[in-house]
């Protein structure tokens, strides 16, 4: 049940996130260069600062999706319809409060954090833009939700693209001024959001006409019963955020601007595969509700177990890439460093982007607690993590000169933990089905991460790395060679069938 749309989504979802990454290749050195570690540490922490509002927005907007999906797919159109005209004049009120506590925030950023004198001018007006890009996306998210609702993710992710590009046009634009400013890229951010909530506004128009816009329709009982379920994974997203959401915050005010900028730097492109794990997960969760709704519940273990070998399948290779070729790509990407800076860099990115191989083949596992609404056990557990993480990290950084490092070392253990340990037995028990069909999967998606790494080792030992020429050549064939290889270890026999499924 929607193999084929399930493909276009992941394709284009994919595409999306090459973009993404291309723009993080493009602005980071100039803007390091232009204005320093320190500088560009600032653009992170703004944005990290606003995404802690999500807490809130989570409690009524998580599971707005889903219960519109279900009603939809049961043929009550009217259930749909209250439960989004709520939700939007919900997120019109967030909103204004978020608007005036920005406003308190971008007054007092300096009693927060460590601000140098010289930059406190441009940090308060990228937190001004970054909380109003934050706003645009609040207000307008619920449209977004028609893409969800009809399984057109491809869509969502041509809007992601759409929005990637004109971000980048506008970077382009803006970095082409003689004088340089850190908020350049959040004015960017802020005009694509602006495009993409009319985009957004538009596909509900054309997927989801049967849903009325009224906001007589909304109702205080329907956001009763969303934040009753939403509440769970604003408690996750509080985990995630004590998880890794901290991690600049702690380096700012515990080591200072420059080891913040270091750590911001390093974990630029690990935070752009676990964006990307996050945007590819949930594509799975529409075709997952559809049996769940239908109590089809062999096709639904089926499909989760086939979840588990895709998201392997587009992982493994471009984690292991990274890993084996990160020296050389940050020696040519971030020329200004010296090679002890290049070395920690290294070293912060590599402990980091291990904990994507198991969060990557676990992800649609931990999307079927969404599926069936049983939230709470995973929100216990992620909220455990998160006050462990801390502990841990305020415990290394008191009594350890691991510096920097306590930071991505507790949380990538911890997390790394939680993957293999939790997600599979628990999505076991909520379908009620044996663990060993998704243990044996992941198992067997695991054991070609070694394989993935010794073999782009070899290939990047007959390549002597010193320009991007070389570096893409070496990388192009590590990672076209690695997908065969990963395609026929995962699928044995069934590899061919696999690749004719996979056309669009």
């Amino acid at each position: 049940m929607g193999n084929k749309q399930t493909n276009k989504n992941i394709i284009v979802n994919i595409f999306a996130f090459v973009i993404q990454v291309l723009i993080g290749l493009y602005t980071a050195p100039i803007l390091i260069k232009a204005l320093g570690t320190e500088s560009y540490g600032f653009i992170g922490l703004a944005n990290d600062f606003v995404n802690y509002l999500t807490i809130i927005t989570t409690v009524f907007n998580s599971v707005a999706s889903r219960f519109i999906a279900l009603e939809i797919s049961k043929g009550d159109v009217k259930r749909a319809e209250k439960y989004f005209n709520s939700l939007l004049a919900t997120n019109a009120v967030l909103g204004i409060a978020f608007a005036l506590f920005g406003a308190i925030t971008v007054i007092g950023v300096d009693t927060i954090f460590t601000v140098p004198e010289n930059l406190l001018t441009d940090v308060r007006v990228t937190f001004a833009i970054t909380f109003a890009t934050f706003i645009v996306g609040v207000v307008t998210s619920i449209f977004s939700t028609a893409a969800f609702v009809k399984n057109r993710l491809d869509i969502q992710g041509m809007r992601s693209i759409i929005h990637h590009i004109i971000r980048l046009i506008c970077i382009v634009i803006l970095l082409s001024f003689r004088e340089l400013h850190i908020y350049y890229i959040g004015i960017a951010s802020l005009i694509a959001a602006v495009v993409v909530a009319v985009m957004n506004i538009d596909i509900k128009r054309r997927f989801m006409p049967e849903v009325k816009i009224s906001l007589k329709k909304g109702s205080f009982s329907d956001v009763r019963v969303l934040a009753s379920a939403g509440v769970w994974l604003a408690i996750t997203n509080l985990s995630a955020i004590l998880m890794r959401g901290l991690d600049l915050v702690v380096a700012n005010k515990f080591l200072g601007a420059y080891d913040m900028g270091l750590l911001s730097v390093a974990r630029t492109f690990p935070n752009s595969f676990t964006s990307a794990v996050a945007t590819l997960a949930p594509i799975f969760t529409p075709v997952f509700i559809r049996y769940y709704a239908k109590n089809q519940h062999d096709d639904l273990i089926n499909s989760v177990c086939d979840s588990i070998k895709t998201m392997g399948l587009i992982m493994i290779v471009p984690v292991s890439g990274f890993i084996i070729y990160s020296r050389d790509f940050y020696s040519l990407w971030q020329k200004s460093y010296t090679t002890e800076e290049i070395s920690i860099i290294c070293m912060l990115s590599t402990i980091t982007v291990i904990q994507c191989y198991f969060n990557s083949t676990t992800a649609t596992m931990a999307q079927t607690s969404v599926v069936v609404n049983k939230l709470k056990l995973p929100v216990i557990i992620s909220f455990i993590c998160g006050i462990l993480n801390l502990l841990v990290v305020f415990t290394l950084l008191k009594f350890t000169n691991l510096g920097v490092l306590s930071i991505v070392i507790s949380s990538s253990t911890i997390m790394i933990t939680r993957y293999i340990l939790f997600n599979s037995f628990y999505c076991a028990h909520i379908l009620e089905h044996s663990v060993k069909a998704f243990l044996v999967t992941c198992f067997k998606v695991w054991l070609t991460i070694p394989l993935q790494l010794v073999f782009m080792y070899l290939i990047k030992m007959n390549f002597n790395i010193h320009s991007w020429g070389t570096f893409i050549i070496a990388v192009g064939i590590s990672g076209i060679i690695g997908y065969a290889i990963q395609l026929f270890l995962v699928e044995g026999k069934n590899a061919l069938t696999l690749i004719n499924k996979l056309k669009i």
